[in-house]
């Protein structure tokens, strides 16, 4: 079974945009809220935990994989999605006076606001490496428990594609920080930490809007 991982909240006093700048760590309530689910998640039989290069993401993980006694690998699959790069460093408040158009093109159409790096191809490049996991540790029954820590977007988009689901729906998925979702096997949907020492339940996709990558 592969479940994918947001990352625990973040230190970020000043309300920038990170995106895939380097440099921000967990905040103390992001590591305490990750020590929590890692202690939910001792009893479960996870095999292997990878993550997304970034720092975040990194620690989420190896607090999760510090519970079984393993290691971390990083994966760029799991990378945040290319398009908050555009105003990484930038304040929050910022961006809609700098680029109102495209804020406005991504609220009303976010799977195509980035052409250069679509909604569709970030979900793709997870779900190939669910299934590259898939292969090389063989994790279709729930004995075997994979971690993926990742990003808002990332997760959204996979979780959407894997469900048949158009990215139309992109915005009115709530997806809080160390949220877990089944991507492997189908079918993909988010799944408490409870369910994963047992055959996992699908739980309903929370319908709210979503601020953006936090």
């Amino acid at each position: 079974m592969i479940v994918l991982v947001r990352h625990a909240r973040v230190w970020n006093p000043e309300h920038l945009v990170y995106a895939r700048l380097p440099g921000f760590h967990l905040s103390e309530e992001g590591r305490v809220d990750a020590e929590a689910i890692a202690t939910k998640l001792s009893a479960a039989p996870v095999a292997a935990v990878y993550s997304s290069p970034l720092e975040r993401a990194v620690e989420t993980a190896e607090i999760l994989a510090g519970h079984h006694g393993i290691g971390v690998a990083i994966d760029d699959s799991l990378m945040e999605w290319s398009f908050w790069a555009h105003w990484q460093g930038m304040a929050w408040e910022r961006i809609r006076e700098r680029d109102p158009d495209l804020l406005e093109r991504y609220g009303r159409d976010p799977a195509s606001v980035w052409p250069q790096d679509p909604l569709e191809a970030v979900s793709r490049r997870i779900l190939r490496f669910a299934d590259r996991v898939d292969r090389e540790l063989g994790t279709a029954g729930p004995d075997r428990v994979v971690l993926a820590v990742s990003h808002e977007a990332p997760v959204i988009a996979a979780m959407l594609v894997a469900q048949g689901k158009s990215l139309d729906g992109f915005h009115t998925v709530n997806l809080p920080h160390l949220a877990l979702v089944r991507i492997r096997p189908e079918p993909a949907g988010p799944v408490e930490a409870a369910d994963l020492t047992a055959e996992v339940p699908v739980v309903p996709v929370a319908s709210e809007s979503s601020e953006g990558p936090r």
